[in-house]
């Protein structure tokens, strides 16, 4: 009998250790699955936002996926002009990269404005608070094609330059094309 009494008590005890060792439930929050990740055509990002006030909750969630879907652009970019200039002999690569990112921070400004909304949930906590998700989404070709108007009106870069950022430019839209 004291056996068993001591064998239950010990159950009780690891049971009771092991359950505050948790890290707690987990939580599967909305636009998690491969529809809401960049695609081949599409940026994408995914924000939230928490407010008592849906519109505050709402705008928070908006602006967290633009700052998102800003980042991913930029590094996209970024990433396709390195990778360009690694390829190509280009003349002085600071000047070049120093237009090139003035050139696609005005894109970002112009066209993150045009970004749509791909989904969107609100839930309503027990305290008041609504928690707003907000999926966004910017079309690359449409991004690409805006930093090419752009390249082609820049008044402060020289021919030379145009011409490299617009065969940039192009060969992106080609990669999109296929």
């Amino acid at each position: 009998m004291r056996t068993s009494f001591f064998s239950l008590l010990i159950l009780i005890v690891l049971a009771t250790a092991c359950k505050s060792s948790q890290m707690g439930e987990k939580v599967k929050e909305p636009f998690t699955s491969s529809k809401y990740f960049s695609s081949k055509r599409y940026w994408r990002s995914t924000g939230s936002g928490t407010s008592a006030d849906l519109n505050i909750a709402k705008q928070k969630a908006q602006l967290e996926a633009r700052k998102n879907l800003a980042s991913e652009v930029q590094t996209n970019i970024k990433a396709v002009a390195d990778q360009y200039m690694k390829q190509q002999d280009i003349g002085d690569r600071e000047i070049f990269e120093k237009s090139f990112e003035q050139l696609s921070r005005e894109v970002l400004n112009t066209e993150l404005a045009n970004a749509s909304v791909h989904d969107q949930q609100t839930f309503k906590k027990e305290n008041g608070q609504y928690i707003h998700y907000v999926a966004m989404e910017a079309h690359k070709k449409n991004m690409f094609r805006t930093l090419k108007r752009i390249n082609a009106s820049k008044a402060d870069l020289s021919e030379a330059q145009r011409a490299q950022i617009e065969k940039m430019i192009d060969t992106q839209l080609a990669e999109l094309e296929d």
